[in-house]
């Protein structure tokens, strides 16, 4: 425990001589070990994180593994005694692995590379026509789209947008965003699936059909975004 109370302060003092070095500022949270982490986070909690892979409890992987289940867009590295745990990262679209002991050059190296890929997460941003005006939205916020009395009904993190237009055309814009078709009234954010069945998902919380016609090309997106996402 001594020997992970050291490497969090290591880690701690990194992050600020990093952003006293670099003219920024960083927020920065301290966790014991996995568990503590996931007990209270949620979907934009943090812009990166730092996770141990042995951590006590549930270890760094598993933490990983759970924090992808609710948020897609969160940067993760791994800090490892031994590089060969790294590969198993590429499972959570990690970013990255630093391997003890920590030299703060090493941590220079990779913190620039999880902020440059943070700030890329946060920048991908849509814009949509709804009826209220044009309103951009963060990728990631957007859950789902769907057709409703001729409408388009955008139901995102801050509430539901209607929009005219075809959800044809819509698809058609956000395909490289990572949305999908599932049904004739329904499209997805691919990243935001956390159960999918030949004849229903779970996106964001929320249980939608998923149309005959659509099932056989959903898992086809689905498995090349997965894929691309590693």
């Amino acid at each position: 425990m001594d020997d992970e109370q050291e490497m969090r302060d290591i880690m701690h003092d990194y992050c600020v001589r990093y952003g006293r070095e670099h003219d920024l500022r960083f927020d920065i949270d301290r966790y014991p070990n996995g568990d503590a982490l996931l007990a209270e986070y949620r979907r934009g909690h943090y812009d990166i994180l730092f996770l141990d892979v042995e951590m006590p409890g549930t270890d760094g992987l598993d933490t990983a593994r759970q924090v992808r289940g609710v948020d897609d867009a969160v940067t993760i590295a791994f800090v490892t005694n031994m590089a060969q745990y790294a590969i198993k990262g590429y499972e959570v679209a990690a970013s990255d692995y630093i391997v003890k002991p920590l030299s703060y050059f090493d941590f220079e190296l990779k913190f620039t590379k999880a902020l440059r890929l943070a700030k890329g997460h946060a920048e991908m941003t849509v814009t949509v026509d709804t009826v209220d005006g044009l309103r951009s939205f963060a990728i990631g916020e957007i859950h789902y789209i769907e057709v409703l009395d001729h409408y388009l009904m955008f139901h995102t993190d801050a509430g539901v947008y209607k929009a005219r237009g075809s959800i044809n055309e819509q698809v058609k814009h956000l395909e490289p965003y990572g949305f999908a078709r599932i049904h004739k009234s329904y499209a997805v954010n691919l990243r935001l699936i956390t159960v999918l069945n030949t004849s229903n998902l779970d996106c964001a919380g929320t249980q939608l059909p998923v149309g005959r016609a659509y099932k056989n090309s959903l898992m086809q997106e689905y498995l090349r975004f997965l894929g691309s996402a590693r």
